[in-house]
């Protein structure tokens, strides 16, 4: 029987990444009493930082902020990589991924730089092996070598970046593509299901 592997990615699917954002931005704003208007330049910052790397890198927005506010950073890591802000921008369970578990198995297909995206899902160490997680500075040039490892399987891509699931379809096109869209805009023709919540993948998984 031929296996199946589900390949999530992270931002938008499975994390909240604006919400997180969110809360250090404010938390930050807080800790050093910073105006309303001086606190969303943290935002622009942000945005700063995606377009020079073309994905976000922590280490250089705290670095940014540091030198800007002239803060140790040491101090900026402690509030960034806090435990309670990771868990809080969860869009998925524990329970959500062992149900997935008797179905498929589980895989990370995602953007961004490795330390952080690892750190999102670290509570579902123990439910995803590590040699199924794959995090690249730009994940579309990966898509024929990540296929080419499993060849052998139905695959599986689930995003909320229809680009990414398009490339998938056109270098295999049994690949399923699965789109997290909660705005509206045009579907391509490329994606196989829409959703607006990971949450209802479930039914769309074969046994």
């Amino acid at each position: 029987m031929q296996q199946t592997i589900v390949f999530f990615d992270i931002d938008g699917v499975i994390f909240d990444a604006s919400k997180f954002l969110s809360i250090f931005c404010e938390k930050f704003a807080q800790e050093n009493k910073l105006k309303t208007e001086e606190a969303k330049k943290l935002k622009d910052l942000y945005e700063e930082v995606k377009k020079e790397k073309g994905f976000f890198d922590p280490q250089v927005f705290l670095d940014k902020i540091s030198s800007k506010y002239s803060i140790a950073k040491e101090n900026l890591d402690k509030l960034w990589w806090s435990e309670e802000a990771f868990l809080k921008c969860l869009l998925i369970s524990e329970n959500f991924l062992k149900e997935i578990q008797k179905k498929t198995v589980i895989g990370i297909f995602s953007k961004g730089e490795i330390n952080f995206q690892k750190k999102k899902i670290e509570k579902f160490s123990s439910l995803i092996n590590p040699q199924n997680i794959y995090i690249f500075e730009d994940k579309i040039l990966k898509i024929n070598e990540v296929l080419e490892k499993y060849k052998d399987h139905k695959i599986y891509i689930v995003d909320d970046d229809q680009k990414v699931l398009e490339n998938f379809k056109q270098v295999d096109n049994l690949v399923f593509t699965i789109l997290v869209k909660r705005e509206s805009a045009k579907i391509s023709d490329k994606i196989d299901a829409v959703i607006g919540n990971v949450l209802r993948i479930t039914p769309l998984l074969a046994d």
